[in-house]
């Protein structure tokens, strides 16, 4: 319920007729500024000062202090400065950091879980702190560039911070905040990493394999099996469940690349086959009411006693990828084994396939000068 009067600090202290039999907050609204006031909650009469703004992004109410904290002549104070700074907002844009929090919140639900947690953390600790202060509508191509530049010490962490503000000014396009196609980040360089293709041996997997045989921790054993046997991602297999497991394949309605569909042979259905069925996921928690949540944390007891202190869990689908390419397996094979998206994340891997390449090469040019020979030797008889 609304209703209007002059807040001062005797209005907020009265008792309202109005209260009585409510199960919403009231709200009082000033009458000489309508967008200043305070609500009274129902059940323990809290009153809280607040004034609704309108900003470029929409509208929102700002609370401003409890009415046994503030006055209502600094509460006024304050919303008066609220509604100031609003306008300004609507002349220039918004800044960096009350973006952001739009951003977050049109756009966040939108993203997988660790994807959400990923592009959070960049941005509290990498795009807000340099940038929350400047207007979104005033951020120049010479402002990334400084930013980037100020993250050279660690490109990788640049190269995957640099899309999320690329987002961010899209989203500020699309939102009217900028001008269409003013992204300040299009067309930006990343900088240059060395690929990382650490994969197991032969015999680095054969001292990992008497790890996982003697290995007290059955259940992870089992886990990080599976993942050299499938090539799959350790948090899909760690959210295995048993309903998505249809005979020799595993149908996932969700991944990091959408649906995706894991192929388990013979050794992997082995696996699954010597695992109990206590509840819905393949590995659950200790719990046993959600899946397990600290393979990677118990892969670096396995791989210390296995002699791998550098080979991270993500290894395991490198390792499983790298062997395909070295048998034979075309990259396009290895890509749809994957669940990769695009060629490109395959190509990794090409230089691995240089030993079969030659191989191949070498069985087909003997065969052509095989063939080249037998020609001229036929010709030979002939002319005798």
């Amino acid at each position: 319920m609304r209703i209007y009067a002059t807040v001062n600090d005797r209005t907020a202290r009265r008792s309202f007729r109005e209260q009585k039999h409510r199960k919403r907050p009231l709200t009082v609204l000033d009458h000489t500024l309508p967008a200043f006031g305070f609500t009274v909650t129902a059940d323990d009469d809290t009153r809280t000062y607040f004034v609704r703004v309108v900003r470029k992004l929409g509208a929102a109410n700002i609370a401003l202090g409890k009415t046994t904290e503030t006055t209502a002549d600094e509460a006024r104070a304050k919303a008066v400065a609220e509604i100031e700074a609003a306008q300004v907002e609507r002349e220039a844009g918004p800044p960096m950091r009350d973006f952001a929090e739009e951003f977050i919140r049109r756009r966040a639900h939108r993203w997988k879980p660790s994807t959400r947690k990923s592009n959070l953390h960049l941005l509290k600790r990498y795009i807000l702190p340099p940038l929350g202060g400047l207007r979104v509508a005033e951020m120049t191509r010479a402002d990334v560039r400084r930013w980037f530049d100020s993250l050279s010490g660690t490109p990788g962490v640049a190269n995957r911070t640099l899309p999320v503000l690329s987002a961010m000014m899209t989203a500020a396009e699309l939102w009217d905040v900028r001008p269409q196609g003013s992204n300040p980040c299009r067309n930006m360089r990343r900088y240059r990493t060395a690929p990382r293709e650490r994969f197991l041996s032969a015999d680095e997997l054969k001292r990992l394999g008497f790890v996982l045989d003697h290995a007290e921790d059955r259940q992870a054993a089992a886990a990080i099996r599976l993942l050299l046997f499938t090539g799959a991602r350790s948090s899909e297999i760690a959210g295995l469940r048993w309903d998505q497991i249809r005979d020799t394949r595993a149908v996932l309605p969700d991944s990091k690349t959408g649906p995706k569909t894991i192929q388990l042979p013979a050794p992997a259905r082995a696996v699954l086959a010597s695992l109990p069925r206590d509840g819905a996921f393949v590995f659950p928690n200790r719990k046993g009411d959600g899946p397990m949540a600290d393979l990677a944390k118990r892969w670096l007891k396995l791989r210390t006693l296995a002699g791998l202190g550098d080979v991270r869990i993500h290894d395991t689908r490198h390792t499983y990828a790298s062997h395909a390419v070295m048998g034979g397996l075309d990259l396009y094979t290895v890509g749809r084994l994957l669940g990769h998206a695009d060629t490109g994340s395959t190509e990794r891997y090409a230089h691995l396939a240089d030993g079969h390449f030659r191989e191949a090469a070498g069985r087909i040019s003997g065969i052509v000068g095989g063939a080249l020979a037998g020609d001229r030797k036929r010709e030979a008889d002939h002319g005798e």
